[in-house]
């Protein structure tokens, strides 16, 4: 039992977004009485490319086409603002959201299935004690059996518990710029990739209802020229003319190998477990996939009467962190030949095809691993 005085859950969830809103959603379908503790008023903007792989929404449980703004089917690149084609797969790649809606539909879907909502308190404390672990906000302390950090990559949760030193940080750059109306249509069904402007990372344009959101990205290595990489973007997409609005930067981290992300009755998510992709810098898939796994682990807890949370950290070692060493290996491989991938994706369609088929979920990075034979060893030496 909590002491006297503080409101008590079975779960605390830090963070609204797509990692705390699933596993909100999940546990309050299975009964169990969760509280989801969000730093914003939502709805609130989110920097974030917005871009939702088929991939992920295959593994949402509705239909994403309230809240897409786009359906993408194609890419156009640019190598170093020259390089210059466009290819189209002629089925769906990526649904275009803006955070603010998408988020805002998962989190309304966790409170219609029963999870409470408390927005505009900022955690400012995580301590774990034998019975139950408080939560502190400036205004009031929770407690719960279990709670999970979900907040991003400056988790409060993750340095409140000691887990917050196992990542590689990427960082990106992104605004939304407003464009005419001329201009959007040249973007209806593609986005952009930018490769060349900055070592390791990429360039984006992403269409959305009624303007670009253009960013860049790449290893923390970089975060010094990113200004620069970002303007070379929009020079080289034609967009330089246009105001830009809401600039915002924000890091990218990724776990690094076997690094922990529970510890005890606390647990991370998403962002604030590193669980992002090192080659696309996409977080939002394996955002949703750890909150369905974290709340598979919960709920067997209470069903058992237990809080052995160590199965989730084996859950996300078996189904997520061997696709991001194998990411890890070919964004190594990316940097060192970026002119060379895309000649090849150009020229190659099996290769294009494959990409594709990634985006959608059709195959994996372990897949293309295997397919190496004997000279997987390579993709491990990369990875490490």
């Amino acid at each position: 039992m909590s002491p006297v005085g503080k409101s008590s859950y079975d779960v605390i969830v830090v963070g609204a977004g797509p990692a705390g809103a699933t596993l909100g959603y999940e546990l309050a379908t299975k009964g169990i009485n969760v509280l989801i503790l969000e730093k914003e008023r939502l709805p609130r903007y989110k920097a974030c490319a917005g871009g939702v792989t088929v991939k992920t929404a295959r593994l949402l449980d509705f239909d994403i086409g309230d809240v897409a703004q786009r359906v993408v089917t194609g890419v156009r690149v640019s190598y170093k603002g020259s390089k210059r084609f466009a290819r189209d797969y002629g089925q769906p790649l990526v649904y275009m959201v803006m955070r603010d809606e998408f988020d805002q539909c998962l989190v309304q879907r966790a409170r219609e299935a029963g999870a409470e909502l408390v927005d505009n308190q900022e955690v400012l404390s995580v301590v774990p004690g034998d019975a139950d672990v408080e939560v502190s906000t400036a205004a009031e302390t929770f407690a719960a059996q279990v709670v999970a950090g979900a907040d991003g990559a400056n988790s409060i949760v993750a340095t409140s518990i000691g887990l917050a030193e196992d990542r590689e940080m990427g960082v990106a750059l992104q605004a939304e710029v407003r464009v005419p109306s001329s201009t959007l249509r040249q973007w209806e069904s593609l986005l952009g990739l930018e490769l060349g402007h900055i070592r390791g990372g990429y360039g984006w344009v992403f269409p959305k209802r009624d303007h670009l959101s253009v960013g860049v990205g790449g290893p923390l290595c970089q975060a010094k020229k990113l200004k620069d990489a970002y303007k070379s973007v929009l020079i080289a997409e034609g967009l330089a003319g246009f105001a830009s609005a809401r600039p915002r930067s924000h890091f990218l981290p990724v776990l690094k190998n076997r690094g922990a992300i529970q510890r005890g009755r606390v647990l991370l998510l998403g962002d604030a477990a590193g669980l992002v992709d090192p080659l696309t810098g996409e977080g939002i898939y394996y955002a949703v996939k750890s909150g369905q796994l974290a709340a598979s682990v919960i709920g067997e807890c209470f069903a058992s009467n237990a809080t052995d949370l160590r199965p989730y950290q084996d859950a996300v070692a078996r189904d997520i962190l061997p696709e991001l060493r194998a990411a890890r290996a070919l964004t190594r491989l990316f940097t060192w030949s970026t002119g060379s991938y895309v000649s090849a994706i150009e020229s190659y369609d099996r290769l294009w095809r494959a990409s594709c088929r990634l985006l959608r979920g059709e195959t994996s990075y372990i897949s293309l691993k295997r397919r190496l034979g004997k000279l997987q060893f390579v993709f491990d030496l990369l990875s490490r």
